[in-house]
């Protein structure tokens, strides 16, 4: 019986010396990794870590995370900060997230929250490079959600308010310019009302917002006017003129919001002259001549 202790004894302590090892290679390559990434070697620390992270001596460390996302960050900041798919910048949030599951120290989770800020940003930025240099309102927006989504990981209960209005009024202007240029691109007139709306949603009053609605149902009930042909029979003259007078209308409603906070405001005086001027409405037509004129605004 002994001699089977003996060996028992023997294997179970093999066992345990190859944990141990098994354990301190880890341990090893965490901070192997940790070193490469530390001298700008990225690609090879990227190697290190991903066996770190697997391993059941180190998979459960906040450390072997938060190194991780750092290491993917190197890289992802090379290729794929403009990218709005990145599989570089999906796996730096995943680890981020992991780590603070693991409940890190103060010093790592001030290090995953300034990570999880910079990520955020680069989206915030992206959605902008994608409006207002693609005009491809689509995918800004997804990169917009994208950017709230993972900011709110950084500072829980964010009231997005004040950025939901600038990012929202920067999509309707933009689409609104290209509307009232173009007034069959109705793509950009659905977007252009989108977007105004949802700020108006948030900030009922905003001047912006209720002049670029206005001027853009104004442009469009022109368009409209513009677009009746010559020796039309009465009743489509009828109903092109009553949709010119809905139209009318509808501007009246946006800019006369602005005007009532601001009767100097030189936008609404302008555009409610040429609106009741549409509407054949001679007394405020005239009213709103006299305050042109008030105001040094050239009219037709």
């Amino acid at each position: 019986m002994s001699k089977w202790r003996t060996i028992i004894k023997t294997f179970m302590y093999s066992i345990l010396m190859l944990c141990y090892v098994n354990g301190f290679a880890q341990n090893d390559r965490l901070n192997r990794a940790q070193q490469l990434l530390q001298s700008k070697n990225a690609d090879l620390a990227k190697l290190a870590i991903d066996s770190v992270i697997v391993n059941p001596e180190t998979k459960g460390d906040f450390v072997s995370w938060t190194t991780r996302a750092y290491i993917y960050f190197e890289i992802y900041k090379r290729s794929d900060k403009l990218k709005l798919y990145s599989p570089l910048r999906d796996t730096i949030i995943s680890s981020l997230k992991i780590s603070n599951s693991l409940k890190p120290d103060e010093t790592f989770a001030t290090n995953n929250k300034k990570l999880i800020s910079n990520i955020s940003a680069g989206y915030f930025n992206l959605s902008k490079v994608l409006l207002m240099d693609s005009l491809n309102y689509k995918n800004s927006l997804m990169a917009y959600n994208k950017f709230k989504e993972n900011f709110i990981l950084a500072e829980p209960g964010t009231n997005f308010n004040a950025r939901d209005i600038e990012y929202y009024l920067a999509a309707g202007s933009l689409y609104s310019d290209i509307f009232n240029k173009d007034n069959k691109n109705t793509s950009a007139q659905e977007i252009a009302k989108l977007t105004l709306m949802k700020v108006l949603d948030i900030q009922p009053e905003n001047p912006s917002a209720n002049i670029n609605l206005g001027i853009m149902y104004y442009n469009q009930a022109v368009n409209l006017g513009k677009g009746l042909d010559y020796g039309a029979d009465f009743s489509q003259i009828d109903v092109v003129q009553e949709n010119i007078i809905k139209l009318a209308k509808q501007a009246e409603q946006f800019i006369i919001k602005v005007y009532k906070v601001d009767n100097k405001n030189v936008k609404a005086v302008e555009a409610l002259h040429s609106i009741y001027k549409m509407l054949n409405d001679k007394a405020k037509e005239e009213e709103f001549k006299k305050k042109c004129k008030e105001l040094n605004i050239k009219i037709d």
